[in-house]
């Protein structure tokens, strides 16, 4: 019989700004073995996709977003899970003095990969996979 694959670790945050910070708190508490580098580098693309549901989606039932993570054998993928929104995430041109448009690219130079996962009920995932080194 094959060896079970462990669920997904999930943590529920109310949809505003300061759920960041949790998520950070959360995962450090979560993932104390981490190489410190990589756990910096999660801890970033988290914060980026709490912070862009908070300010781009719709909160889920309950007015709250979900935060998954997922520790495989050669990276951490780490989701946020909101009530979708009218644009899709993408990567913008970068403009170092612009206040905004930043996350996915910060996102995307950190991860080996991210995307977009439609849960078929109007609630979507942003998640992103940082490579353990």
């Amino acid at each position: 019989m094959p060896a079970a694959i462990p669920a997904p670790e999930r943590l529920r945050v109310p949809h505003q700004s300061g759920a960041a910070s949790q998520v950070r708190r959360w995962l450090r508490e979560s993932l104390p073995d981490l190489p410190e580098e990589v756990r910096d580098d999660l801890l970033v693309c988290a914060t980026e996709l709490v912070s862009n549901a908070v300010r781009h989606a719709r909160p889920l039932p309950g007015g709250d977003v979900c935060v998954t993570f997922e520790l495989g054998p050669a990276d951490v993928e780490v989701g946020v899970i909101d009530g979708g929104s009218r644009t899709h995430p993408h990567v913008c041109a970068v403009n170092l003095d612009s206040a905004h448009g930043r996350g996915m690219f910060i996102v995307s130079k950190l991860s080996t990969d991210w995307g977009v996962r439609s849960l078929g009920d109007g609630t979507q995932e942003v998640w992103a996979r940082i490579p353990v080194r």
